[in-house]
């Protein structure tokens, strides 16, 4: 009776906390410019959270990163056993900022224009779904429970500071010997986000793509001539139109490693066969922004929004750039590529592959070609059966929120790197509704945040149980002869 009238103060509190957070914690902190390239945003970002943890972490080390640096902390708690937090503070950039309904880093409340007027007031800003609120949500819970003396299992926190832009400072340092001794105590990792839909079901997703993202840069020794020169000199934006067809052409991969379809597991068909019987493409384009779509069924869209490996183009200059009309030879092409895979390949053997028809197309021409790897991790999945999964369905069904299983993720994510560097499951989750990441009006649900706070701690609370029952458990099943 004692230790449930003790869970109900801490849960009332958290409760009659949730207006003060957000006006006086989670704003300020929205209203930090922090993407990736920002140094002073950045920087503010960074000490802002310095001085938040500071007051419930046993130690902060800072290190130096590839853009921006990495801060991992230590916090105890009741089990001594650590479960390692993903986060990142710093966010896309702003572009086409007449879009927005209000400045994004004013993180002011507003009514989003139809369909999505029916969520009420949201908060308007950059980063506000991708992810500094859940962000800040979760060190909000581990504050409250550190003070209340009731954390209930340790912590190691690890804060991203170039995720939008590949994670390089994380990539590195997973390859290090330190990151082998700093987490050698950890079970899993969790990255806290806000993932209900905007039925309110929350969404579990048990796996993310692999990502391959890659600089083409085609150049030659010329000047930019006159086009009646162009028979007798190389140029180098049809030799990157040339390239591309070799790797890319009528929406199918032309090497081996991603030329086969993916094939789709059993237990993900099982998965596949249950969300197709409830699933409403049309909400989760509202969410994202999506007006138009190249498949019309929505069991073939979804399947290949999951599965179907991608080659998209995110940058494609060359020439001249400027309105009107100009006849002549450009002497540079660039291309930014991102490849988004399924597959159970590395990206070390796609791009080998994408070398060897640079080096192919380089025996037929005059163009210099380079060809630069910038970033790129493994596809990744997690057991339905594990400690992370269940603890997240039942931290949303305490809530009455129920949990929408999916086999996989579209996205792309840096943990499963920690997932292979340091043989950690991981996963994502957390309720609260928000939307439009890297686009205009990023938004969260101003009345989905006090479920975001209350779903981080019922998740600590059963994910600690789960593993200390597990952890019982080996321990008798080793003193049995």
């Amino acid at each position: 009776m004692e230790k449930a009238n003790s869970e109900t103060k801490l849960v009332d509190f958290i409760r009659n906390t949730n207006e003060d957070f957000i006006e006086n914690e989670l704003r300020p902190f929205l209203k930090i410019p922090s993407n990736t390239l920002n140094h002073e945003g950045i920087t503010r970002a960074k000490n802002y959270l310095l001085s938040y943890i500071s007051d419930f972490s046993e130690e902060i080390n800072e290190y130096d990163g590839e853009i921006n640096p990495l801060i991992i902390a230590n916090v105890k708690g009741n089990l001594e056993e650590s479960l390692l937090i993903y986060m990142m503070y710093d966010t896309q950039p702003i572009s086409k900022e007449n879009e927005w309904i209000s400045n994004p880093f004013r993180a002011e409340m507003k009514i989003l224009p139809y369909p999505l007027d029916n969520l009420g007031n949201c908060i308007i800003a950059r980063g506000a779904y991708n992810s500094k609120t859940p962000l800040l949500c979760f060190l909000n819970i581990v504050k409250i429970l550190k003070h209340k003396d009731n954390l209930p299992i340790s912590l190691i926190l690890l804060f991203d500071g170039d995720e939008e832009k590949g994670s390089a400072s994380l990539l590195k340092f997973l390859k290090s010997k330190n990151s082998k001794t700093l987490f050698k105590n950890c079970l899993d990792a969790y990255y806290p986000a806000t993932k209900q839909d905007l039925n309110k079901k929350s969404i579990l997703k048990l796996g993310y793509k692999g990502i391959l993202s890659i600089t083409i840069k085609i150049s030659s020794r010329n000047k930019e001539s006159h086009s009646a020169f162009s028979g007798m000199i190389p140029n180098p934006a049809m030799d990157l139109v040339s390239l591309l067809n070799t790797i890319y052409v009528n929406n199918r991969f032309k090497i081996n490693s991603l030329k086969s379809p993916y094939k789709i597991t059993p237990e993900e068909e099982s998965l596949i066969d249950i969300l197709m019987k409830d699933l409403d493409i049309e909400k989760i384009k509202q969410k994202a922004g999506i007006e138009q779509t190249i498949e019309k069924d929505p069991q073939k869209t979804f399947i290949n929004y999951l599965y179907k490996p991608t080659f998209n183009i995110s940058t494609l200059k060359s020439g001249f750039l400027e309105e009107g009309a100009k006849n002549y030879v450009p002497n540079q092409a660039i291309c930014n590529i991102d490849i988004r895979f399924a597959h159970d390949v590395t990206t070390e053997e796609i791009f080998k592959e994408i070398k060897e028809k640079g080096e192919k197309l380089s025996e037929r021409t005059k163009s210099q070609i380079e060809i630069t790897k910038n970033i790129g991790y493994e596809s990744s999945r997690v057991r339905k059966d594990s400690v992370l999964v269940k603890s997240l369905i039942e931290s949303a069904n305490v809530l009455k929120v129920s949990t929408e299983l999916w086999p996989l993720s579209a996205a792309a994510a840096p943990l499963s790197k920690i997932q292979r560097d340091l043989g950690l499951n991981f996963i994502t989750g957390g309720l609260g509704i928000g939307g439009f990441a890297h686009s205009a009006n990023e938004f969260i649900q101003y009345d989905s945040i006090i479920n975001t706070r209350l779903s981080y701690y019922y998740f600590l609370r059963e994910y600690s149980k789960l593993q200390l029952e597990k952890l019982r458990f080996n321990q008798i099943n080793q003193q049995d002869p």
